[in-house]
């Protein structure tokens, strides 16, 4: 089946030649439009239906020149000014019609592509997105996707419409007069020349246009996320001047484009100029040996210029389907990166307790020279604990991830519960795995909605007994607003000790029987860390946490210890014993 095909990045998806453009967008996105195809139909017909008014209009023109103003007649001018005004009423109407139904088809489209395109987007693996700046992704998602909009309802909507005026509009001027319509017809060549030599250029400056424009949002994303580290270093200068580079090449890619145009529209203008001279010398011969009347020559006229409209937009319309395949690239770049894969015989992870097994897990990552994780055997049962400690890029952040299927094990074996998580339905699995991020993630909202994320039914008390378990009730009462203070963006407003009692206050509100903490006393001075991990040991029970940390201060809740070194399992050794409740900790 041809599609377009997902590159290397920076590689072109679609072929140059204008039928393989059309053949191969339609291919990956037709299956979105087909649903409307009915309405869009409706619409052709609005389109024909308008043409049809205006080529009455234009024959009443005649009639009007041949009886009323060459004879100096009024008496016909009374039934011509009843039917022109009817004529416009009804062209208003079909005009409103077709604008309110194209609209609403061109929304439908754009609004189902951009949620499709986000949902991929939030399926693909951690991974990918590492590979991908968001100011990138977020200009694919908006302007790159408007730009797949235009093409696949615009241009087609367009392109089918001139289609059609073009048949109606000639098929009037062979009616008139079938030898001045053969000489009117001469430019459509030169139209067509013109425009195929010009679309390559045009291509190739959208792709650059469309690349920089993606570099700019990444680059002014990540100054701004960035600024206070920006202006620790006295950074500001050189954000500015990296951010002044993109716009640089964004106005360069503009200039190109004016000069294509500057080049293109004078050389149709000629060409329209010259078939419009030949016609006018013809219809003034045809005038003069009495084979057209002033009025069929002013209406053959007036036809032709309409007719040369449609015939303008189809030879424009080449170079802006090249002008939109660059950002069409872009989103198709992005959907074909495959997200983290279920098998069609998936099931629920039902009744969850927690116990987790690797069986000579191994993970090697994308384009990686060597492997993240080697022949990795661990075997963890609620109430155990157990702490693996080992250097940064040890492999313990991807031991974290292979539990909550954000990353796959290429060999071996993992399991919850007796069950191996590619048997499982990724969304069983998450719930059954809760994971607190190294980096606090908190929504720009309350401190209920913050903690509530994890289970949106919950009620207000519910969510003060997660607080209190992760000691930070006290804290938030405290708080302006109490649980209805705002924290800003990321939890600025906040201190790092109350942003990560926050994120595990949400842990424990979801209830997972697997809590996995990632690095969450990152900052923090012995006392505060003690303090966010101390609520850990009583609120789990008899939950299996798994704790990332390069902090010692996670030793002391340990039963078991084992290290972590270039990706394998290189000593194990008892930390201590006899806790009430235990804990597994996954250190650096």
């Amino acid at each position: 089946m041809a599609s377009l095909r997902p590159p290397a990045d920076g590689a072109r998806l679609v072929d140059d030649a204008p039928g393989m453009v059309l053949r191969q967008v339609f291919t990956e996105f037709w299956p979105l439009l087909r649903p409307l195809r009915w309405w869009m139909l409706l619409g052709l017909m609005f389109l024909a239906l308008g043409s049809l008014i205006e080529i009455v209009e234009i024959m009443l023109f005649e009639r009007l020149v041949d009886d009323v103003l060459v004879p100096a007649d009024y008496s016909p001018l009374v039934w011509i000014a009843g039917a022109y005004i009817g004529l416009n009423l009804l062209s208003a109407v079909v005009s409103g019609a077709d604008d309110l139904l194209s609209t609403w088809v061109s929304q439908r489209f754009l609004v189902r592509l951009r949620t499709d395109t986000f949902r991929h987007v939030l399926s693909l693996p951690l991974e990918a997105h590492d590979r991908h700046r968001l100011g990138d992704v977020l200009s694919r998602l908006t302007s790159d996707i408007n730009a797949v909009e235009r093409f696949m309802v615009g241009y087609l909507s367009s392109g089918l419409g001139s289609v059609i005026r073009l048949v109606f509009f000639v098929g009037a001027l062979f009616w008139l007069q079938w030898d001045l319509a053969l000489a009117s017809l001469i430019v459509v060549p030169v139209f067509w020349f013109v425009s195929t030599r010009f679309a390559r250029f045009v291509k190739d400056v959208s792709r650059e246009r469309a690349r920089r424009g993606g570099s700019l949002g990444a680059v002014a994303e990540e100054a701004i996320a960035t600024s206070a580290l920006v202006q620790a270093y006295n950074r500001e200068e050189e954000a500015v001047a990296a951010f002044h580079r993109q716009n640089h090449g964004i106005a360069n890619a503009e200039m190109a484009a004016s000069r294509v145009r500057s080049v293109f529209l004078p050389v149709v203008d000629l060409a329209e100029l010259v078939g419009l001279l030949c016609v006018i010398g013809l219809g003034t011969w045809a005038l003069a040996t009495d084979r057209l009347t002033l009025g069929g020559l002013l209406a053959f006229l007036t036809l032709m210029t309409q007719c040369y409209r449609p015939i303008r937009e189809l030879s424009d319309l080449l170079p802006s389907l090249f002008s939109a395949t660059a950002s069409i690239e872009r989103v198709v770049q992005l959907l074909h990166q495959p997200p983290v894969s279920e098998r069609p015989d998936a099931h629920e992870l039902a009744h969850p307790q927690g116990v987790v097994r690797l069986t000579t897990v191994s993970v090697r990552y994308p384009d990686a020279n060597r492997d993240a994780l080697r022949d990795v055997s661990l075997s963890v049962r609620p109430g155990e604990v157990v702490a693996v400690v080992g250097p940064s890029g040890a492999g313990k952040s991807t031991l974290a991830r292979l539990l909550t299927r954000q990353v796959e094990a290429t060999a071996g074996v993992v399991e919850v519960d007796g069950h191996d998580v590619r048997d499982l339905t990724i969304r069983s699995v998450r719930d059954a795995v809760c994971v607190v991020l190294q980096e606090t993630m908190l929504l720009d909202a309350t401190v209920h909605d913050n903690i509530a994320y994890a289970r949106p039914d919950a009620t207000d008390l519910e969510v003060r007994d997660a607080a209190r378990k992760a000691d930070a009730h006290t804290f938030i009462e405290a708080l302006p607003d109490g649980y209805r203070t705002r924290v800003g963006q990321r939890g600025r407003s906040l201190s790092g000790g109350q942003r990560q009692r926050i994120s595990l206050a949400r842990a424990f509100l979801r209830g997972s029987p697997v809590l996995v903490l990632d690095e969450p006393t990152t900052g923090l001075d012995p006392e505060t860390a003690r303090r966010v991990l101390s609520p850990l040991r009583s609120a789990a029970g008899d939950r299996t946490a798994l704790l990332i940390t390069h902090d010692p201060v996670a030793l002391e809740f340990a039963d078991r210890v084992i290290h972590l070194e270039d990706g394998t399992v290189s000593e194990a050794r008892t930390a201590k014993s006899g806790a009430a409740d235990q804990l597994v900790v996954i250190l650096p």
